[in-house]
Order: C-alpha cells, then structure tokens, then sequence
C-alpha cells in the first residue's frame, strides 16, 4: 500500500488502511465505532428497519394465537384472570427475546456487506438473518440465564433483595463476558454454547472497553424502548421493539474490532 504525503509539517504518512465500507479493516477506536455506528444507521438503517418490522410481523402471528387463547380461558369461571396473565406474560417476554434477536441477527447479517461496502436489500437481509435466529436467540437466553439467573432464583427462594447485592458485581461481569455471543452466533453461525465460548475469548482482555460500548448502548435502547410505549400508547408499542436495533451495530462492530485484534489475518469477506 502506498504512502502518502501531507502539506503539515511535510514528509510521508504511513499507509492509511483501506475502508471500502463503514470502517477501516484495521483494529478499530472508539472513535471508529462511533462513526462506524452512525455511517452504518444512515446507510442501511431503513432497510434494517424493514427487515426488522418484517420480521416482528411473523414472530406477532403466535403471539396473537397465544393471546386468542388466553383469552377464552381467562372467560373461565374457574380459572379466571390467573391463566390470561400466567400464559400471555410469558408469550409476551418472549417476544420481546425474540424481537432483540432478530436484531442481533439482522445486524449480524448485515456486517459482511456494510464493512465491505456492498449493497443489501430489506427481503435479501431478512433471508440471510433468518437461519441463524434460533442460535441467536439461544445464545441471548443463555446470557440471561447465567448473568441473572441465580439472582430470579434467589428471589424465588424468598431471599430479600438486599441479601442479593453480592451477586451484582458476578452478573455484571457475566453478562459483559458474553456480550459477544449473539453476534458470534449470527455472524459465524455458532450453536449457542460455542457462542458463549467464543465471546468470552474474545472479550478476555478487553472486559472494560467491551462494557463502555455495550452495556451504555443497551441500557439506552432498553430505556428507549420502556419510555416510547408510555408515551405513544399502542403505536409506541409496536414500534418500542424497532428501537433495539440501535445499539446492534455498535456491538456488532465492536465485535469485528475484536476480531481483527485476535485473529490479524481474518477477513470479513
């Protein structure tokens, strides 16, 4: 690669890494994730979009039969308003799992193409993401399951809430440890379990750098997402999902960032 010459202060720059997408192929600055963030939004952000309400169309049709059911048995004299609330609750947060995985794995679809620079289309990325949901919805289960689970179930226990402050600071660092895993399921086609694997070797060595991107990113679409069907009703509920692809492809990328560290030689291509 060639060097190239500058007017400040004269002489030759070292050769400027190539960028034929939205980030340079090189280990990546916060910087570059940022930019890389705002580059990718604008550019492919209406076609993940579509992709996504795409998506969140096929995942509502059980949830409507799930709903439908729930409530013919909740006219049940004997069972009540319990089994409305026992059974569509549960649908309801799975969804919602559902909903974050698709993101993660539209994200994770869109990464080869936006970090090399090629087009892609709303149906094209749907295709491409649909055959790893499961992995990525696994994998994001797995992440609850071992950054919250002993907490729920020392609440289940009937522990107080307080008794429960030493697990925090193990949760937190769980749940930053395999960040990673969706992405890794979505863009390497990883089963869950080697996901988590591989996200902890990737993160090893980089826990804080990994939390200042992710867990920022995630609480504020969370909130997003918490705050928007409060305020727009129904409408605000159905678009709340689409708000969690904001944070995807700051993770994403820091993802590739974090390949491009360990493995020098890898290409995205």
């Amino acid at each position: 690669m060639a060097q190239h010459w500058t007017h400040r202060g004269g002489g030759w720059l070292a050769p400027r890494s190539p960028r034929p997408g939205v980030i340079p192929l090189r280990p990546l600055g916060p910087r570059d994730i940022l930019d890389g963030t705002l580059t990718t939004l604008g550019r492919y952000g209406g076609r993940l979009l579509g992709a996504l309400l795409l998506g969140q169309l096929a995942g509502l049709l059980p949830l409507a039969a799930v709903a439908g059911a729930a409530t013919l048995a909740s006219l049940s004299r004997t069972a009540g308003s319990r089994v409305f609330v026992y059974t569509l609750v549960p649908a309801l947060a799975l969804f919602l799992l559902f909903c974050w995985a698709l993101a993660t794995a539209l994200t994770a679809a869109l990464l080869r193409p936006a970090v090399l620079g090629r087009p892609v289309t709303t149906l094209g990325l749907l295709r491409a993401a649909a055959p790893r949901i499961p992995a990525v919805f696994g994998s994001r289960l797995l992440v609850l399951l071992a950054a919250a689970g002993p907490g729920a179930a020392a609440l289940a226990a009937g522990l107080p809430p307080l008794a429960l402050l030493p697990l925090a600071p193990v949760a937190l660092w769980l749940g930053v440890l395999l960040a990673l895993a969706p992405t890794a399921a979505g863009y390497e086609g990883l089963g869950p379990v080697a996901a988590l694997r591989r996200s902890a070797r990737l993160v090893r060595g980089a826990w804080w750098r990994t939390f200042a991107i992710t867990v920022p990113a995630g609480a504020l679409a969370l909130g997003a997402a918490y705050a928007v069907p409060l305020r727009f009703g129904v409408l605000g509920a159905l678009l709340a999902p689409a708000l969690l692809t904001v944070p995807q492809p700051a993770c994403g990328l820091l993802y590739m960032d974090r390949l491009l560290r360990r493995e020098p030689g890898i290409t995205p291509g």
